[in-house]
């Protein structure tokens, strides 16, 4: 009997203790588990924060392409808006600077007889030089002096006949191709084609703004 009980308590013994020990076992698997877990959980934070800075970089860059870019197009554009331009005063067209070039229109027998192209052929004179240069309505006339081209254009054939927009628009053409050549930058002129010769303002500015809007040219335009 004694030794049956005796055998009975130490098997409850080993039961106990086995249950003891997976218990224990089970307690650090989930500790282990846990412990895994947390890990994991650090690593995709951290992951999640690295990927989140370099999306914010990525966009930071694009963003300070976009506005470089669009600085790079704005000043291209107010290059361009800025390059030519058209300026209007009140005073003496002989007053401008002498490294300005002068223009005015004349007719094809280079009569200069009326209005301000008496006072340039005072001031420059050599009509025959001009007469064998041979221009045409539509063409231009140039002198060179010592500080800067005249510019004639030749709007028409005879002196009392009035110029049309196609003859001075082809003159301008004309011009702009010598400037251009010769690298002229400023230009000093009275309302060209208006006054005597009757064509309106509004439209042979337009028409000017037209022509050399793609120059870096300034022209200056002066009324008394």
């Amino acid at each position: 009997m004694l030794f049956t009980f005796i055998k009975v308590a130490y098997k409850q013994r080993n039961s106990l203790m086995d249950k003891f020990v997976v218990k224990k076992g089970k307690k650090r698997t989930m500790s282990g588990h846990a412990k895994i877990t947390e890990d994991e959980a650090k690593n995709a934070d951290l992951k999640a924060h690295e990927k989140c800075e370099e999306s914010t970089k990525t966009k930071g860059a694009g963003q300070s392409n976009e506005e470089h870019g669009h600085g790079v197009h704005a000043d291209k554009k107010r290059a361009k808006h800025d390059g030519f331009q058209l300026l209007q005063v009140r005073g003496d067209l002989f007053s401008c600077p002498e490294s300005d070039s002068l223009v005015h229109c004349i007719s094809q027998d280079c009569h200069m007889g009326k209005g301000i192209a008496v006072l340039f052929k005072k001031k420059f004179g050599r009509v025959e030089e001009l007469k064998r240069q041979g221009q045409k309505p539509g063409g231009v006339a140039v002198l060179k002096t010592e500080q800067r081209y005249v510019y004639y254009l030749v709007t028409k054939e005879k002196y009392w006949q009035k110029p049309t927009y196609r003859s001075l628009e082809s003159s301008l053409r004309a011009m702009k191709t010598h400037c251009e050549q010769h690298q002229v930058s400023r230009l000093a002129m009275p309302r060209i084609g208006c006054g005597l010769d009757r064509l309106q303002w509004d439209r042979v500015s337009q028409m000017v703004q037209n022509i050399f809007s793609d120059t870096d040219m300034t022209i200056t335009v002066y009324t008394i």
